[in-house]
């Protein structure tokens, strides 16, 4: 994932097809490290971030069945085909949503909090639950996996550990 995977991947994984009815609209979070430009204005040198968007084809029913977030998201728009997720970084919302998918991305200590953070925000019990295991199952060090079961309230984690 992220460094590891490239970014084709994710765009296979999630591209438009015949079992898909939804396009999710995937905003940067623009507060992460994003690449500068520079725009020149009459007179003055200004810096921006870009905002990088990026698309994923999904199937409402199957998100609406793991998610009571995207049931409610869906509900307020039933004819709406495109929904927009700020606040989200690409690889890591590709990562959560995997969890419907049958070969799931694996997270990476560098990733696995943002993906923890997506997972509880989407309410996707199914991603918490793959990551809890992925964690379980990795080599990473105790104190690690400590500091993630506390922090994200992994409770499967920490009966396995104790």
């Amino acid at each position: 994932m992220g460094d590891n995977i490239p970014i084709n991947v994710y765009e296979s994984m999630f591209a438009k097809s015949e079992s898909t009815d939804v396009c999710l609209i995937i905003k940067e979070d623009e507060s992460q490290p994003a690449k500068k430009s520079r725009k020149l204005t009459a007179g003055s040198d200004v810096t921006t971030s870009p905002v990088l968007t990026r698309k994923m084809y999904v199937n409402r029913a199957t998100l609406s069945s793991r998610s009571t977030v995207f049931e409610s998201m869906f509900a307020a728009s039933p004819d709406s085909t495109e929904f927009t997720i700020n606040d989200a970084k690409y690889d890591e919302l590709a990562a959560v949503l995997s969890v419907t998918e049958p070969t799931p991305i694996d997270p990476t200590e560098e990733n696995v909090e943002g993906i923890l953070r997506l997972a509880d925000r989407f309410m996707l019990l199914d991603a918490t639950r793959y990551v809890e295991s992925f964690i379980s199952r990795s080599g990473w060090d105790d104190r690690k996996k400590n500091e993630l079961s506390k922090k994200f309230n992994l409770k499967n984690l920490t009966q396995r550990r104790d």
